[in-house]
């Protein structure tokens, strides 16, 4: 055991393995990118596809739609995990990839209201009901590559895919100010929100298209008899206590983006900071996040993941309330404060993927991962900037309980990270001794 562990640590990845890492980054990419992208120009797309005359605004009914996409993730996760449990990662990764990608690009064309009617508002909906349904598996599916794509280093790979999660959210944020700087409101509201729908449905067929060369990973391959025919059931039945605790830990990870992403701009601005100051501290914050996801995955490959990720918790909890103080007394530069607050937001972000995966057999492994990640995550970035505008009409630091909270059901949550062994053990004695029976 102990020189298995050894080898692990210093095994070298092969450049098969490499690419594998590299086009399953592009899983969790191309989902945040496409859902953020939706967000920033929810207001045109609202202005496009709606009628003022029907009792709602045409913004509140966009957001609707962004609401109901982002919803239909969990039940796109669940069911594409059970569906990779059961006939395998790749044919998920790569379909998924597809399906979302044409969806995505159909919205960027798609005619407006004042050309389909009612029409082009029903299949705005139902583009982006399919494209939530279908990035559900995305981010846990990368996940999950990069898990059993080789013994070596898990924890850093995933990071990898984390740090392409960052970037794309960056690439998002440049590709709005882009469009904003370039055309007027009332081009942006005509036609300059279709540019980021038709640059990701590109991306996203040309990730398609890359995809086609991945092959199974390594560990389900060679694992056939431990399959289950309803992995759903079993992972009910079986493991519902791995299963909270991801969520668990997912919370904070979808707090502190909902936060610091989500919320803030709105929240600094009642505070009077300009907001080309406020664009400038949250870049900076996503390209710490996406560094010291680096750091963070290796240590965690070094020591005890759940122990990275506990700190992370812990020191949430202590500098979100310094962080709304100083932010809310203007005593503190707020590029600092958030380039601060990325260093915090990695320790957590780069270790809890990996510790998830870790904690479910192959055999329920990707049902596992997308049902935690996409519950988690959900719920917390839906519902963390709703309660801190609501916890803001009080105190200005009292939005801090929100991350606070979410931190101390993380950490609570850490006690349960325990790595799952006895079904990867059993499944290798099973290989090991049909082998030998062969020989």
């Amino acid at each position: 055991m102990l020189d298995d562990l050894i080898m692990a640590r210093t095994e070298s990845l092969t450049a098969r393995q490499r690419w594998t890492i590299l086009v399953a980054s592009t899983g969790g990419a191309l989902e945040v990118f496409d859902f953020v992208i939706y967000g920033f120009f929810a207001r045109s797309i609202g202005s496009a596809f709606f009628s003022s005359g029907t009792g709602m605004s045409a913004e509140t009914l966009s957001f609707t739609v962004l609401a109901i996409g982002y919803l239909s993730r969990p039940i796109g996760g669940i069911f594409l995990g059970r569906f990779g449990d059961k006939y395998g990662r790749r044919i998920v990764f790569v379909s998924s990839a597809m399906i979302a990608a044409v969806s995505t690009f159909l919205i960027g064309i798609l005619p407006s209201y004042a050309v389909w009617g009612a029409t082009a508002s029903a299949l705005l909906l139902a583009l982006r009901l399919v494209q939530g349904l279908c990035l559900g598996g995305e981010l846990p599916g990368a996940v999950v590559y990069a898990v059993e794509s080789a013994r070596a280093r898990p924890g850093f790979l995933c990071g990898i895919v984390f740090v392409a999660v960052n970037l794309a959210l960056l690439l998002a944020t440049s590709v709005n100010l882009a469009v904003q700087w370039a055309f007027t409101p009332e081009q942006v509201n005509a036609f300059g929100w279709r540019i980021g729908f038709l640059l990701g449905g590109m991306v996203g067929l040309l990730s398609f298209a890359v995809r086609r060369t991945l092959t199974e990973t390594d560990e389900y391959a060679r694992t056939i008899s431990a399959r289950h025919r309803e992995p759903l059931a079993v992972l009910c039945r079986n493991h519902l206590g791995p299963v909270v605790t991801g969520v668990g830990a997912c919370l904070l990870v979808g707090a502190s983006s909902g936060i610091f992403i989500g919320y803030m701009p709105s929240y600094l601005q009642g505070l009077h900071y300009a907001a080309q100051e406020i664009a400038s501290a949250q870049i900076r914050y996503l390209l710490v996040v996406a560094a010291c996801i680096l750091v963070t995955s290796h240590i965690g490959d070094l020591i005890s993941r759940r122990h990275v990720f506990r700190c992370g918790a812990v020191l949430s909890a202590l500098f979100a309330p310094f962080f709304f103080i100083a932010v809310a007394r203007h005593f503190f530069s707020l590029s600092a404060l958030f380039m601060m607050a990325g260093v915090v937001a990695s320790l957590a972000n780069g270790t809890y993927a990996c510790a998830i995966a870790e904690m479910f057999p192959l055999d329920v492994r990707f049902s596992g991962v997308a049902t935690a990640m996409n519950v988690g995550l959900a719920t917390a970035l839906g519902l963390t900037p709703l309660a801190a505008s609501v916890l803001a009409s009080g105190l200005h630091a009292t939005p801090a309980l929100v991350i606070v909270v979410c931190a101390a059901l993380a950490f609570a949550a850490s006690f349960g990270m325990k790595r799952e062994r006895r079904h990867a053990d059993a499944a290798d004695a099973n290989v090991r001794s049909r082998c030998k029976e062969r020989g």
